[in-house]
């Protein structure tokens, strides 16, 4: 079946005209699909360049120009019959659409292509420049070349595309703006909303709630007695620390644009809605309600998809995605698993209790178990899923990462049905 692409919705997905199931959907393809990907980043700098195009009014001596124009072209079109479907009138309006044309045409190669112009690049688009925006300075009326002789007003220039290394970027302070949902949640030492610099922290207490306006993609909704530090924004990545406490997370975003930091992982957003818990000791526990999100620490990574949920731990590193479903009984033996010493013995008793909805976590242990253990839980997870073609027995024991991925397609698209 050929595969479905979104290339002509990526502009209303940028823009945000379109409502959250579709964006959801684009959302989730634009994780997978690099020839979208590539497409919707060009979509938002064009998007962006577009418009900041400053806005100039024509000198006096155009106008004149254009008149002038129009004034020589009268009496020699007054030589030709008229017929009744081609007045002067209409040609005069003819001839003005074009030189108005010619020039809006010429006022925009130069904005573009001449002088030293600053120009405001932002992949929100938004109609003015706002506080998560940058200053971009192009000035390609001067370039060095690896020789070390200098060139100017090349023809050749171009503006930067998705394969281009971006322009040097002056970033300007940045902040979200924080709301107040109940009692008096404190940023520094100030009380009540406002907002949340690079580097600030945001604490509740056991009465406060607050809600973080994350850019142009999204909130995060703060629970009470809870710590959380913007760390960084720009148009790559939006960052958050979530020391202690909890947060729900409802982004609309192509995949890893909003990352949010714990003690024990990192969140990334893949384009989904979610709820994080870090308790005192720095442990977590993530559940995602849509789309999906991916925990990572030292190189490892639990891909989690609606419907499931995730621990970690610190100083123990990541555990095992399992369905919200799932028994007491397979939760506590995952987590012995994870973060106990079950080995051979807690995997036989995962593998005993698995049922249809503990795909997600079979596959995940398959690249986590001793050699001895992985054929069990590869049986165990082929009487659900049955290995698509190409997927051999072989080839998923040695851990190849081909096959591997093949079933996991397979497997999510069980998952969703």
């Amino acid at each position: 079946m050929k595969e479905r692409h979104y290339k002509q919705q990526l502009s209303a997905f940028a823009d945000q005209e379109m409502n959250k199931e579709d964006r959801q959907v684009i959302a989730e393809h634009l994780m997978n699909c690099d020839e979208c990907r590539r497409e919707y980043h060009d979509v938002r700098l064009g998007a962006g360049l577009a418009s900041r195009l400053e806005q100039v009014d024509a000198p006096e001596s155009v106008w004149r120009g254009i008149e002038a124009e129009l004034n020589r072209s009268a009496p020699r079109l007054e030589a030709f019959s008229k017929p009744s479907w081609f007045s002067l009138r209409q040609v005069g309006a003819f001839a003005t659409a074009v030189v108005v044309v010619g020039l809006l045409s010429f006022f925009v190669y130069n904005g573009l292509f001449t002088g030293s112009r600053t120009m405001y690049v932002s992949t929100g688009v938004p109609a003015n420049p706002g506080p998560h925006e940058h200053n971009v300075t192009i000035a390609p009326s001067q370039t060095t070349e690896p020789s070390g002789t200098t060139t100017a007003n090349r023809s050749d220039q171009q503006l930067p595309t998705s394969a281009d290394t971006p322009p040097a970027v002056q970033t300007d302070a940045t902040f979200f703006p924080v709301e107040t949902i109940t009692g008096t949640p404190k940023i520094g030492d100030a009380a009540g909303g406002g907002r949340l610099a690079v580097g600030e922290y945001l604490e509740t207490d056991a009465r406060s709630r607050a809600r973080i306006e994350v850019a142009e993609i999204g909130n995060v909704e703060i629970a009470p007695n809870s710590r959380v530090k913007l760390v960084g924004t720009s148009e790559k990545q939006h960052r958050l620390s979530l020391e202690r406490g909890g947060l729900h997370a409802k982004i609309a975003a192509p995949p890893r644009l909003f990352i949010v930091d714990t003690p024990s992982a990192a969140a990334v957003d893949l384009g989904c809605e979610y709820t994080l818990d870090v308790d005192q000791q720095g442990n977590s526990k993530l559940n995602v309600k849509s789309g999906f999100v991916a925990l990572e620490r030292d190189g490892r990574e639990s891909i989690v998809p609606a419907g499931a949920s995730c621990f970690t731990m610190k100083g123990k590193g990541l555990g095992t995605p399992f369905s919200t479903a799932a028994t007491p009984e397979f939760e506590r033996a995952l987590r012995n698993f994870d973060f106990g010493s079950g080995g051979s013995r807690a995997v036989n008793e995962i593998v005993n209790k698995a049922r249809a909805y503990d795909i997600i976590t079979l596959w995940h242990m398959l690249s986590r178990v001793s050699t001895n253990d992985r054929q069990q839980v590869y049986d165990a997870l082929a009487k659900f899923v049955p290995p698509p073609l190409g997927v051999t027995r072989d080839g998923i024991l040695s851990l190849n990462k081909d096959q591997l991925e093949r079933w996991r397609a397979s497997v999510e698209d069980a998952w969703f049905e």
